[in-house]
């Protein structure tokens, strides 16, 4: 199993960069008016850089995930929440066919942006042409605190092309277990 990272940006040479040129500008003595302009001009400079290299950082991602990923052997997992609901997942399991291929354990910062409709990628894969059984396993607490596991289980048949999958976590018609929703499409 292959997992994306994202490559961290080092800040340093852009900071190391805006210091040299501030102190240029510092020591060439200019008039304040002068001085404001260029520093100016130049952290619009930098700030154009940052965003060229994140863009270039995105693509190199997007080009990563393409090459490791064919566009017809993709299987794509997606969690969400329903809003207003007050389960709070703690950890989220994936298994293809018996194999823990994907875990995940929730921040406050990822439940609320679940919570305000946010959608959370638990996993992306390549899974060839067949019929497979995924089985989810969630921990979690309920609005009380009391605490929560539920599993479940789904075969699913993979054809030529991405197949997206949503665990969708909300309310259930039995008031002792939250619902656990899986939609293919």
């Amino acid at each position: 199993m292959m997992h994306l990272s994202r490559t961290k940006i080092s800040w340093q040479p852009f900071r190391l960069l805006l210091f040299i040129c501030v102190s240029c500008v510092c020591l060439t003595g200019a008039d304040a008016d002068g001085s404001r302009a260029r520093f100016v001009e130049l952290d619009s400079e930098i700030q154009a850089i940052k965003e060229e290299i994140l863009d270039i950082n995105r693509d190199i991602l997007l080009l990563e995930e393409t090459s490791l990923y064919p566009h017809g052997q993709q299987l794509i997992v997606l969690v969400t929440v329903a809003t207003g609901s007050s389960l709070r997942p703690d950890t989220i399991s994936l298994q293809l066919e018996g194999q823990l291929v994907s875990q995940h354990q929730y921040t406050d910062s990822e439940h609320a942006a679940l919570h305000q409709g946010g959608v959370h990628r638990l996993y992306t894969g390549r899974l060839e042409n067949g019929t497979y059984q995924l089985l989810f396993s969630v921990t979690g607490e309920r609005a009380k605190g009391d605490a929560f596991r539920r599993q479940r289980s789904i075969i699913i048949s993979k054809q030529t092309g991405r197949k997206y999958m949503e665990l969708h976590l909300g309310p259930s018609d039995d008031t002792t277990q939250p619902g656990l929703t899986i939609r293919q499409w």
